[in-house]
């Protein structure tokens, strides 16, 4: 099999692996939250110096807050229910996660003000909307806005929506689980020139599944008490890991999946008729969403076993619904039903790639 789905979820780094084991072991069996043994604080200190090594990952400053959750989804959760102010008006793209978009109705119906925002035909935030939305809120607003479209890899303007929300007071939450394998994306602080808090994934970064972490600017806690539980040591010792590794191999890691994208993309538009690609060319490396037309993307699949594609979001492809990012984008449904993600990894080769378009082509022509 050709594993082409690494932005549902990357293939764990052997040395991450060699990072966890240890905390598997009967003598490293401590509970972080057992203070009064050594094996307990032994467990506090290694979560403590992975905080460190995330926090690092977005270029935190010293008081930044690091906490670590199941997932990315409970992160994103965490930064809506958790750390924005209650009442303060939402706004959120309309493409974002469905682990933010799925809390909505609930945030209505406490009262919250909720404002989808309208991207343009690339994915982009339409920053005039933005402003608009900024402008006429009641109170200082928060935003939820991710830094880089998990489906189609339209990377947002970051700096010019930084400045938006400093100049109206706003609190920005981004979603930075597909950005900072290959680019910086720094935490805002007191000149607020960056997101306020910021969502992380291990398993999006050569880490384990089952731990994620929201970073968080100094002043900001949560408006109740949020608990976790038992915090994982092996898993956040490995999501520590995943993130030393990015920042020792991103600058490689970007022009490796830069220019596999754009050879997949030579490949695919010069041997299926008709294709067309959804989102930027310029847009993160590693993601191609394109669109076959007359084809069920789904149905496709099926006759392509020996890949591992994916037709949109890992979390959307049991809904039998069109892609929200693509209809929110202005495709069609029928055009949104014949897309295909691939989703490049540091492991993928210019082999694979060739294989996979021959391999679609050739089903295609079969037709």
């Amino acid at each position: 099999m050709i594993y082409l789905d690494h932005l549902a979820s990357t293939p764990l780094d052997g040395r991450v692996l060699t990072a966890m084991l240890p905390w598997f072991r009967p003598d490293h069996a401590g509970n972080a939250q057992s203070a009064h043994h050594n094996a307990g604080r032994a467990a506090a200190r290694a979560i403590t110096q992975a905080a460190r090594a995330v926090a690092a990952l977005v270029d935190a400053p010293a008081d930044a807050a690091v906490t670590f959750t199941p997932s990315a989804s409970e992160a994103n959760r965490l930064a809506l229910q958790g750390l924005a102010p209650a009442g303060a008006p939402l706004l959120v793209s309309a493409i974002e996660h469905d682990s933010v978009l799925r809390q909505l109705d609930a945030l209505r119906a406490t009262g919250r003000s909720v404002t989808l925002l309208p991207v343009d035909g690339q994915g982009l935030i339409r920053l005039d909307a933005l402003e608009a939305a900024l402008a006429v809120a009641a109170r200082p607003a928060v935003l939820s806005l991710m830094a880089v479209n998990n489906e189609v890899g339209s990377v947002q303007p970051l700096a010019a929506v930084a400045d938006l929300c400093r100049r109206h007071g706003a609190l920005w939450h981004c979603d930075g689980v597909q950005r900072v394998a290959t680019a910086p994306l720094p935490l805002g602080s007191k000149d607020r020139s960056g997101p306020d808090m910021i969502t992380l994934s291990a398993h999006k970064l050569y880490g384990p599944q089952g731990v994620g972490a929201l970073v968080a600017r100094a002043g900001l806690a949560p408006a109740a008490p949020w608990s976790w539980g038992t915090p994982p040591a092996a898993l956040i010792a490995g999501f520590a890991e995943a993130a030393r590794l990015v920042l020792e191999r991103r600058d490689a890691d970007r022009e490796h999946l830069a220019a596999l994208t754009a050879r997949l993309w030579a490949g695919l538009s010069a041997g299926i008729p008709g294709i067309v690609r959804n989102g930027p060319a310029d847009g993160l490396p590693g993601c191609l969403n394109v669109t076959v037309p007359g084809v069920d993307a789904a149905d496709l699949l099926l006759d392509l076993p020996d890949l591992a594609l994916s037709t949109g979001s890992a979390c959307r492809s049991a809904t039998g619904q069109p892609s929200h990012v693509l209809t929110a984008m202005g495709r069609d449904a029928a055009a949104a039903f014949g897309s295909l993600r691939f989703g490049l990894g540091r492991g993928t080769t210019g082999a694979e790639v060739d294989q996979a378009v021959a391999r679609i082509a050739a089903v295609l022509r079969a037709r």
